[in-house]
């Protein structure tokens, strides 16, 4: 091979190379993995469905754009209805996606009718269309031909609030022939028809989220109110639908666009929900500890808008034909699909209203499914994008509708294959767990659980493990137990007849005593002279290294960090920081009230009280990898405890050695609290200049190196 040949190979080499790793779509693919700690996390894995084709006026054979698309419908057959509301056009595309065709809609006598603004559209199963005619305030019920049957406008109804706009965004059927419409800006919920169009009232609502605060505040209002204040006042109301579906089960599922005014945190809980018949919602969410809560305490968005994208917003839903929630997110473009336990499966799409390749949106308005296939709209690119389940989804979907049904044992074989695509899918790992213990493989339960962050499975797993251990060696144990017993009271017993003293220096002595004669212990630091600085250097330093041993080593089932993300210095601050703030602002603040005690005693009546709780967290360290999850309250029960009696021993230790009485103790620990946080914002204002000159330096040698 000549020289010019071997270069030519290797250069196409690296062009394949290159060109094979460039993905089709700008998009990524991700669940959302919970976290210890109650938090979340991302993780990129593989696509769970992916953009397959983008229909266009183009590939369809119309001749007009398909410009100002606000929803679209399926029908039983596959054929797609695209409502391009701005314009007043009705398209309807062939179920293998070839061809389009203008329906025109007229009224009965011919004439063709303008919807202009229109922004929802339904077909029910005789293939009848229905139109949400936003603008023109009314309903419209048409043929499969695009004649009008019905138009209905307005209930006239008691049940109708004075001044309430109809203007209809979205509708549909429900297995009965219920029909359902959402109105813009009604926050009492869909308004609900029978078949023969019939207005029956509303169905369910969103309902406001009030504090105990505000508990207290519409009290007070109400005390101290007057007509002035009150016609002055706001109410708060609850946030309309924005979309809904009806799931294979008849529920209702809805969305709402955001639940949250701001713009940079949270975009608020409750987006999703299901509603029951008597409008309750009945969505939960399964913790990691086996704890269900309601989905209207659960944020299905981002946690943080992230820099330069849009505001997150939820304009259409559906549910799959095996129980999966597709929610649309208008801001990011982001398609979330959820389970019915709200755990996130993937998220794909994205553009961030800049999307220009295949799979990504600018504009996004409507999501409906046609079989097995998603499709997404988007009215700002006049085109409709085709998803088709990966075999990695499909694989997901099938194995998680046979965990939820409780079929573990099913479902085992499935989860294996899922993994073998994703090793990163929790949701794998928590399946696995399951069909481990059901099996009676609770070491590899554990393993599995301990994968998948499952407290719950780990907790059945690890209680089987050590009932099994106990009833195997429960003879060896029950001697062992008597024979350090017998030890213990032996030991005793020497020691009290030999006169022996265990303990002979006084100073370890007393500060042994701070918890059983506080003020005893605090009187020989005081008068006596017998506090140390080096026990107290010591203790400062346990409670430093405790706190850092239970965030760390912690039992599995009582772990609640993340500790990759986890910095020791934050706990040197909340430790042996703390403690020498307090001491020092105490010190000063007390001196300035005619307190008695100096620096030194303020500092080592501080760490001695501390002593039961520095022993307390290193029991729990140990004992916390043993303990079941149940034993968790009484743990948590103690340190409260330990807690508030450490607190009442540093009043004893500022009482004593300032020569204070109680209420004074309590003004000067007050002031005390707030130089400290004086002094820890003054601190952090000079870091921040510091690091600001530290930029402001750097740049100006930049300048001068460059010019």
């Amino acid at each position: 091979m000549t020289l010019f040949k071997k270069i030519t190979a290797v250069f196409s080499l690296i062009i394949f190379i290159l060109f094979s790793v460039i993905p089709v779509a700008a998009a990524e693919s991700y669940p959302r993995a919970d976290a210890p700690g109650g938090t979340t996390e991302f993780r990129l894995s593989r696509e769970a469905y992916t953009a397959t084709r983008e229909m266009t006026a183009a590939t369809l054979g119309l001749s007009k754009k398909l410009e100002g698309i606000t929803d679209m419908a399926a029908n039983q057959a596959g054929d797609i209805f695209l409502l391009c509301g701005e314009k007043s056009r009705l398209v309807r595309i062939s179920s293998g996606f070839t061809e389009g065709k203008e329906i025109v809609v007229t009224d009965t006598q011919g004439n063709e009718m303008d919807y202009s603004g229109a922004k929802g559209i339904y077909c029910d199963a005789d293939n009848r269309i229905y139109i949400a005619d936003t603008a023109n305030a009314r309903l419209l019920v048409l043929g499969e031909d695009g004649v009008l049957e019905h138009s209905m406008e307005i209930p006239v109804s008691d049940l109708i609030p004075e001044n309430f706009l109809f203007q209809p965004v979205s509708v549909a059927k429900d297995e009965h022939g219920y029909i359902y419409v959402l109105s813009l800006g009604c926050y009492y919920g869909a308004l609900f028809y029978t078949p023969h169009y019939e207005f029956m009232g509303f169905y369910g609502s969103n309902t406001v989220n009030s504090s105990a605060l505000d508990t207290l505040s519409s009290l007070w209002n109400k005390l101290t109110g007057n007509e002035t204040k009150k016609s002055s006042s706001v109410k708060k109301l609850p946030y309309s639908f924005t979309d809904f579906s009806f799931d294979p089960e008849g529920y209702m599922v809805t969305c709402t666009g955001s639940t949250t005014n701001s713009i940079y945190e949270a975009a608020g809980t409750g987006q999703i929900k299901k509603i029951s018949p008597n409008g309750a919602n009945i969505l939960y969410k399964r913790s990691l500890k086996g704890i269900s809560e309601l989905s209207s305490s659960i944020n299905f968005l981002e946690d943080r808008r992230a820099e330069g994208t849009g505001i997150q917003e939820l304009v259409s839903i559906a549910v799959s034909s095996d129980n999966y929630i597709f929610a649309l997110d208008r801001g990011n473009g982001t398609v979330y699909m959820y389970d019915y336990e709200c755990n996130l499966m993937s998220a794909f799409g994205g553009g961030f209203g800049n999307g220009g390749q295949l799979g990504t949106f600018k504009k996004p308005a409507a999501l409906t499914f046609s079989g097995d296939l998603l499709l997404v709209a988007d009215s700002e690119k006049s085109s409709v994008t085709v998803y088709e389940p990966t075999r990695y989804g499909a694989l997901l979907r099938q194995a998680q509708a046979l965990y939820l049904r409780g079929d573990y044992h099913d479902a085992k074989a499935l989860w294996a294959d899922v993994l073998s695509l994703d090793r990163n899918c929790q949701l794998a790992y928590r399946g696995l767990s399951m069909a481990y213990y059901n099996e009676g493989e609770y070491q590899a339960a554990l393993e599995s659980a301990r994968m998948a962050a499952d407290y719950a499975v780990y907790d059945l797993a690890w209680k089987e493990i050590v009932n099994g251990f106990v009833a195997d060696h429960f003879v060896w144990l029950l001697l062992a137990v008597l024979a350090v017993a017998g030890a213990g009271v032996w030991l005793m017993l020497v020691v009290k007849k030999r006169n022996k003293v265990i303990l002979s220096n006084p100073r370890v002595k007393l500060m042994l005593s701070v918890p059983f004669h506080p003020f005893d212990s605090f009187d020989g630091v005081k008068y006596k002279g017998l506090g140390s600085v080096k026990i107290a250097g010591i203790l400062t330093a346990l409670f430093y290294i405790g706190a850092v041993l239970n965030i760390t080593s912690s039992g599995f089932l009582y772990s609640g960090t993340l500790l990759r993300n986890y910095n020791s210095l934050y706990t040197l601050a909340g430790t042996a920081g703390l403690i020498l703030l307090w001491s020092v602002c105490n010190w000063l603040v007390c001196s300035i009230a005619s307190g008695k005690g100096r620096l030194q005693e303020v500092f080592v009546s501080t760490s001695y009280t501390l002593w039961p709780l520095i022993v307390f967290t290193f029991l729990k360290v140990i004992f916390s990898s043993f303990l079941p999850l149940s034993s968790a309250g009484l743990i948590t029960g103690i340190e409260t405890a330990l807690l508030l009696y450490t607190f009442f021993l540093l009043c004893v230790a500022m009482i004593t050695i300032h020569e204070y009485d109680f209420f004074k103790f309590i003004l000067t620990g007050i002031v005390t609290v707030f130089l400290m946080i004086l002094v820890v914002f003054v601190i952090l204002m000079c870091a921040i200049l510091i690091m600001q000159f530290g930029s402001f330096i750097t740049s100006v040698y930049e300048e001068v190196v460059y010019r």
